[in-house]
C-alpha cells in the first residue's frame, strides 16, 4: 500500500487563506486551477514518486495577472489542460461570466483592450508576429498582413510549447494550428535558423510576413 502512494501522482492547489486542496485526477485539479483565486500566492503542485515541484503557477504581465498552465511533457497535462479549456468555455457560454473567481476577476476577462477589432485564431492557420499583452485567460498577437496589422487572440489553454517563459509581451512568435484548439508554439528567430541549416533553397515555403 505504501509503494503505490509513493508512485501515485497527486496535484496540491495552495492558495493565501484557503485550505489546501489535493487531487489525483489532473482533470479535476485543471477544474480547480480555473477556478484559483488570481493572485501571485496561488501555486499548483504535481508530486509523483516522492518529488513535488511546480506544476501551474501564477504570472503577471504589466499590471494583470494571468493563470499559466503546464509544459506538455508534465503528468496529466493534456488532461489538465482540457479541463481547464472546458471550465473556460463554460464561463464564457454562462449568463453572467463571472462564474469563477471574484467579480473583479469577471471583469478583467471581459475588459476590451484599447486595440482594433481582434480575431479568434483558426484551425489550419499559422500566425506570426510580436505578442501584444493578455486578456484574461486569452493571448493577443499582431500579424502583419502586408497591408495592415490584425489582432489575432489565442485560448491561452490551447498552446503548447516545448520551451519554458516564451509567452511574453514583446516576444516574437509563430503559432500554428494544425488541429482545431491546439497552437504550436514556437520563435520566429528558432524556425529562421532551422531553415538555414536545413539548407532549403531561399524560396521553399516563402517568406514569413
Amino acid at each position: 500500500m505504501e509503494k503505490q502512494n509513493t508512485d501515485q501522482t497527486t496535484y496540491q492547489l495552495f492558495q493565501k487563506g484557503k485550505d489546501l486542496q489535493t487531487f489525483t485526477d489532473p482533470k479535476e485539479a485543471g477544474a480547480a486551477w480555473f477556478k484559483a483565486e488570481l493572485s501571485d500566492k496561488t501555486v499548483m503542485t504535481v508530486q509523483q514518486g516522492g518529488g513535488a515541484r511546480v506544476f501551474a503557477q501564477v504570472g503577471k504581465e504589466g499590471s494583470q495577472y494571468y493563470k499559466d498552465l503546464p509544459f506538455d511533457n508534465m503528468p496529466g497535462a493534456a488532461d489538465f489542460k482540457t479541463s481547464f479549456k472546458e471550465a473556460l468555455e463554460l464561463q464564457k457560454s454562462g449568463p453572467s461570466g463571472a462564474a469563477a473567481g471574484k467579480p473583479s476577476e469577471a471583469l478583467a476577462v471581459s475588459k476590451p483592450m484599447d486595440m482594433p477589432a481582434i480575431k479568434n485564431a483558426e484551425r489550419g492557420q499559422t500566425y506570426e508576429g510580436k505578442i501584444l499583452g493578455f486578456q484574461g485567460n486569452q493571448v493577443i498577437q499582431a500579424v502583419s498582413d502586408g497591408q495592415k496589422t490584425v489582432h489575432i487572440a489565442h485560448e491561452r489553454a490551447a498552446l503548447s510549447s516545448a520551451k519554458a517563459g516564451i509567452l511574453h509581451a514583446g516576444k516574437d512568435l509563430s503559432i500554428r494550428y494544425p488541429f482545431a484548439g491546439v497552437g504550436i508554439v514556437q520563435e520566429r528567430q528558432l524556425q529562421h535558423e532551422r531553415k538555414e541549416h536545413s539548407h532549403q533553397p531561399k524560396g521553399f515555403g516563402g517568406k514569413g510576413f
